[in-house]
């Protein structure tokens, strides 16, 4: 590209990390990213897509690292990337570290980018799994925000947490 002139922008960058994950080349992807950060493609925009294509293939733990990287280093994730990892996390059972994933987010104030329907999931989890001590807080939170999704307004009223606060 750079030899025809041509400045590679953030959609042609993240098209290109996908169809890398697609075809398995991870390292290729994480090479792209190295060499058009800075240069007009934001970092943060950068892994949040390989955080999405990786979580696409099936890689949820590369994934999963991938992103606590990104907020060690104080790249802030997309709204999708914060909402989908969570999502999968506590698809996989791993609602307390669903849970603790979103307070680190909520802690370094970029919980403003998680969608509602994630509140709803975490406490609908926190309850099924008996988490009160969690989902309390989270039902704190609620009270103050977050307006509950239907269907998990229902299954949550049920778990009978919100009338406890």
């Amino acid at each position: 590209m750079e030899a025809c002139s041509c400045v590679p922008n953030c959609i042609i960058i993240i098209t290109l990390i996908k169809g890398l994950c697609v075809e398995r080349h991870v390292k290729e992807a994480c090479k792209l990213i190295d060499k058009v950060t800075g240069r007009g493609v934001s970092n943060s925009d950068c892994y949040s897509s390989l955080v999405l294509a990786l979580i696409t293939i099936n890689k949820l733990d590369e994934a999963e690292k991938l992103f606590r990287k990104m907020l060690v280093s104080g790249a802030k994730p997309s709204a999708i990337a914060c909402s989908t990892m969570i999502r999968e996390i506590c698809g996989e059972g791993r609602v307390l570290d669903g849970f603790c994933l979103y307070n680190e987010i909520e802690r370094m104030q970029y919980f403003s980018s998680i969608d509602t329907e994630i509140y709803s999931i975490l406490l609908v989890g926190l309850c099924q799994q008996s988490h009160s001590v969690e989902a309390a807080k989270l039902a704190g939170l609620l009270r103050k925000r977050i307006h509950l999704e239907a269907p998990y307004d229902e299954i949550i009223m049920e778990a009978n947490v919100l009338t406890t606060l």
